[in-house]
């Protein structure tokens, strides 16, 4: 059972709200717009949009996952002050359905020519690229590949010689990281044609990446494993700059604060969720 335990970091770090939001699901994406809404993805249940206001939240809207069995996360993108499209997994393991929420209106789905050669859908996310807003989309069998969502019609695509697990994009750079299931994380770049290309291969100790971020400034990428260890980069230079060692199991998620919290020394903070049903508070690098 899916249960929210929401609450305010700020001096008091008691809980203010709880429900339980996907029944029999366990959730595998959060997304806050606003202070006043929440999206939660249930896993083969459903993406929901909340009004927390109260310490009972009400459900805005409901998007529903069909027939998607995987781990994927969700993706929301505000294009601009009348666009706002979301991206869920399903229907089946390979497709991704691309929502207009502000119209209430399915878009599409969007499938590869050849599922087989693909291999079940790992996590959507969209990129923009000077002025275009593409769907980026990642595959087990090593594929990512950059959708033209209104055509369903695929920009490009590349394939990494390791089983994907996770990828992020810092638009500002126009590069982006892939963590894979190998000890291997690739660098990649998208230019201005869309083409996308490996910038870099880095190896690291023990095998598995199930998360990744850029900090919101571009200057930091920083890895969630396997192995508990997270893990920070330079992104200008690709190199190895510290690893942390405080959790017990598998980092399954890792988020930046957007802008400076003065409350916990200043800076970007760096929020880590593990297995071990934990979450810690980072400040370092800044």
């Amino acid at each position: 059972m899916a249960k929210f335990f929401f609450g305010t970091l700020r001096f008091t770090k008691c809980k203010t709200a709880e429900w339980i939001a996907h029944a029999g699901s366990s959730i595998h994406w959060l997304h806050s717009e606003s202070p006043d809404m929440l999206w939660s993805l249930g896993r083969s249940d459903s993406v929901k949009a909340w009004d927390i206001h109260s310490s009972s939240p009400d459900v805005v809207s409901t998007y529903p996952v069909v027939d998607y069995l995987g781990f994927s996360s969700s993706h929301f993108i505000q294009v601009d002050s009348d666009t706002r499209l979301l991206s869920l997994p399903g229907p089946s393991q390979e497709g991704v359905t691309v929502w207009d929420i502000g119209k209430n209106f399915k878009i599409g789905t969007l499938v590869p020519p050849d599922v087989k050669a693909y291999g079940s859908m790992m996590q959507p996310k969209w990129i923009k690229v000077q002025d275009i807003t593409a769907l980026g989309v990642l595959y087990e069998s090593g594929y990512i590949v950059l959708w033209d969502w209104a055509n369903s019609k695929i920009f490009s695509q590349h394939q990494v010689t390791e089983n994907p697990m996770c990828f992020t994009f810092d638009e500002s750079s126009q590069t982006g990281i892939i963590g894979t299931a190998a000890e291997k994380i690739f660098v990649f770049s998208i230019q201005n044609n869309l083409n996308i290309s490996i910038v870099k291969e880095l190896s690291i100790t023990n095998a598995g990446v199930s998360s990744c971020v850029i900090r919101p400034d571009g200057k930091l990428f920083v890895t969630g494993g396997w192995d508990s260890r997270i893990r920070f980069f330079s992104s200008k230079k690709c190199k190895p700059l510290a690893v942390l060692m405080y959790h017990k199991k598998t980092v399954e998620c890792i988020a930046y604060s957007k802008g400076n919290i003065e409350e916990l020394g200043g800076g970007f903070i760096l929020a880590a969720g593990s297995s071990d049903k934990s979450v810690s508070l980072w400040n370092i690098f800044n």
